[in-house]
């Protein structure tokens, strides 16, 4: 059975819950209210404020087509079963999960839905995550942190996320195999690596 990975946490203010799918595979399918209308200036939280953010059609569509080309997905997992695509309250997700049974599998999802940006993240995911990263290095110049959530038995697995602007982020949840967990890996660390490569990708759309 692939290792069970919990992605968001609940925040009872927020009226969020915290889902993970059945199969064990990451589901960005926590369902956060969406803002209203008196909602605090953005960033908050104890978000960092984006200082160059980008259009937000770099996020249009899912995942699937624009995070990750098939390449750089086989470059991280070798051959994969395949990807499964995913509308979430949060927005569009892609999982890419190895066939080898390593367990190693990446996430990415476009924060869209809840005009918060990483200010969610700094909000509903930092007062309760088991580990809490705030000291990665930015991606290309973007506010990023990432987290294992709560729940999570080991450090096998860390979400990533990064502001692309106050009102919207993107996320990498990267689950590393078993070979990586016997070297010592953090799994933070290399998801900032993948979290760098789908920036990239996603800037060729600006």
């Amino acid at each position: 059975m692939r290792h069970r990975i919990l992605v968001f946490a609940a925040v009872v203010a927020a009226g969020a819950t915290l889902l993970t799918s059945c199969t064990g595979k990451e589901a960005l399918s926590g369902t956060p209210t969406p803002a209203p209308a008196s909602t605090p200036e953005l960033p908050n939280g104890g978000a960092p404020k984006v200082d160059n953010p980008l259009p937000a059609k770099v996020l249009d569509g899912s995942p699937c087509d624009s995070a990750l080309t098939a390449d750089q997905v086989k470059g991280y997992l070798g051959e994969t079963d395949p990807a499964d695509a995913k509308d979430t309250e949060l927005g569009p997700s892609c999982d890419w999960s190895s066939s080898s049974g390593s367990a190693a599998g990446i996430l990415v999802g476009y924060e869209t839905k809840t005009g918060q940006g990483i200010s969610l993240t700094y909000k509903n995911v930092k007062p309760k995550a088991r580990r809490w990263v705030d000291n990665l290095d930015p991606v290309q110049g973007y506010p990023t942190v990432g987290y294992v959530g709560v729940g999570t038995t080991d450090n096998r697995t860390c979400v990533v996320v990064v502001g692309v602007a106050d009102d919207l982020a993107y996320s990498v949840s990267l689950s590393i195999g078993d070979s990586a967990v016997q070297a010592g890996k953090d799994a933070c660390q290399l998801g900032r690596g993948v979290a760098d490569t789908v920036l990239t990708n996603l800037k060729a759309r600006a």
